[in-house]
């Protein structure tokens, strides 16, 4: 047999095996908003006459509260004025609103609204921070970080406003916020978190700060946590996964920081001032190619960290409180054939579930990318069906996830209705596989129990679909995670009939 037979027919037997046994989770994907324009989900909220813009991409950031029941993120219109289609968008659940529009007027006096920073973070209240580049001012103080209160929209911090609690060898007290603020994100005493940079009157080594309110919880050029000469914070710029962000009530943060002082760059995790990996760790025995890269740091709001990164062999790697959750070459869930080829995106929520995102080996090149929840269960895949809504009984097809911008909604209650909820910007294309939209997604895990065919009824195929899979774990009909048995019947015939 010929090398090209021999391979195909090894990518049948892969893809028989992957279709086998790794089926998504019953649920649904409905499109909150897309870039389809003309169609009512690409209306732009509270802007009536402008859709979000189409081809080029309009959804930015995505940030989800630390309970994951409220949202932002940037966007973009189609507005064809270059200083006025620029938007945040803040909601809960499918609904959201236009929260400041480029060009409106700024809640300060004869300042308008202008460059909208795609960082920004919202907290359980649905109160919100954001930042923007005013119009209308000087260079000098055009920098701020807006939020929102409860009340109305006030300032958090600005550009040239005195920067608190700092170590300056050159003499402290005369420190102002520079024209970089970033990483913005609420704690749920609104308390606003945000990094500094560019810092001004202070020496150069020591102008990059991390601040909860007016205290400083880490600065450049300081040690990392309290054992002086052993790591310092270089820089928290220039780095793949510049990002700060912190637990819900701010008793824990991470942050990604070079730890090398002077020249050459040592990339590290530091989590509530300590460093947890950097360059050349070890992460476990199986991965033992050198740590060669950090591209992305997150906290979930009950305070569990995630980071993810390459090795130097370029094998991807995931990891969640310090253990690896997902790999390169792993199983997409235990025991499953279909293994990971890269990552994309990992986060968590308040509760301890987390998502990971990325793409497979199964030669099927059009479901190759897999929303995986807690390392058990697929929740979503490219080629799963996505209703569009907004009144047009249409679908369409999930084509890509985005990296980063997804965030996983806790469940409601203790009810035996799984109401938690994966967010996620992503992809879509039609039914003769052409790209069709950008879209904002709600992934609804809301009857799992229809896990066998997804038709909204509990019944005799998912009855069937069950006794196929007895025995074996992290499968569709697998409710509970330990392989399906006679506890997951008794709840597949407590649920039978119509999905809640």
């Amino acid at each position: 047999m010929s090398s090209a037979r021999t391979m195909a027919a090894r990518c049948i037997a892969l893809a028989a095996a992957i279709g086998a046994a790794a089926p998504t989770i019953a649920g649904e994907n409905v499109a909150i908003y897309t870039n389809i324009p003309g169609h009512p989900t690409a209306q732009v909220p509270g802007v009536p006459g402008e859709q979000f813009r189409s081809p080029l991409a309009p959804f930015l950031s995505l940030y989800g509260s630390p309970i994951g029941h409220h949202w932002i993120f940037k966007a973009f219109t189609d507005n064809p004025d270059g200083d006025a289609n620029e938007v945040m968008v803040a909601g809960s659940f499918t609904t959201g609103q236009v929260v400041a529009k480029e060009g409106d007027p700024s809640p300060l006096t004869d300042l308008t609204y202008g460059f909208m920073d795609s960082d920004c973070g919202i907290n359980d209240s649905g109160e919100y921070i954001f930042g923007n580049r005013l119009s209308g001012g000087t260079t000098a103080d055009d920098e701020i970080l807006f939020k929102f209160d409860g009340l109305g929209i006030v300032t958090a911090a600005r550009e040239g406003d005195p920067a608190p609690g700092l170590f300056d060898p050159n003499g402290a007290g005369d420190e102002l916020f520079g024209n970089s603020l970033n990483s913005a994100h609420l704690l749920n005493d609104n308390t606003a978190a945000f990094k500094a940079d560019l810092i001004q009157n202070i020496h150069s080594d020591y102008e990059s700060a991390l601040y909860h309110g007016s205290i400083p919880v880490a600065q450049e050029g300081t040690n990392v946590g309290t054992l002086a000469g052993v790591d310092v914070y270089d820089s928290f710029i220039g780095l793949s996964g510049n990002t700060f962000s912190s637990s819900a009530n701010g008793d824990a943060w991470i942050v990604e920081a070079d730890i090398l002082p002077g020249t050459g760059t040592v990339e590290a995790v530091v989590v509530t001032d300590a460093v947890q990996i950097r360059d050349g760790d070890i992460l476990d025995d199986d991965l033992d190619s050198p740590v060669d890269g950090i591209f992305e740091v997150d906290m979930s709001g009950g305070g569990d960290w995630f980071a993810r990164g390459d090795l130097l062999d370029d094998r991807a790697w995931a990891v969640r409180n310090g253990e690896v959750i997902a790999a390169t070459g792993r199983p997409i869930t235990p025991g499953n054939p279909e293994l990971f080829d890269g990552l994309q995106a990992v986060n968590g929520s308040g509760s301890g579930d987390y998502v990971v995102i990325g793409t497979t080996n199964n030669p099927d090149t059009d479901a190759n990318q897999v929303v995986v929840l807690s390392g058990t269960r697929i929740v979503a895949r490219t080629g799963d069906p996505v209703i569009l809504g907004g009144g047009v009984p249409a679908v369409a097809y999930i084509s890509s996830f985005d990296a980063f911008d997804v965030f996983l909604a806790d469940d409601l209650n203790d009810d035996l209705v799984d109401d938690r909820e994966v967010y996620v910007f992503a992809g879509l294309r039609d039914a003769d596989g052409a790209e069709l939209a950008d879209a904002f997604l709600v992934i609804r895990l809301s009857c799992p129990w229809d896990c066998g065919d997804s038709d909204g009824t509990v019944g005799v195929v998912d009855f069937l679909a069950m006794l196929a899979q007895w025995g074996l774990i992290a499968t569709p009909c697998d409710f509970n995670g330990d392989g399906v048995d006679v506890v997951d019947f008794l709840a597949l015939l407590a649920n039978w009939g119509p999905c809640p």
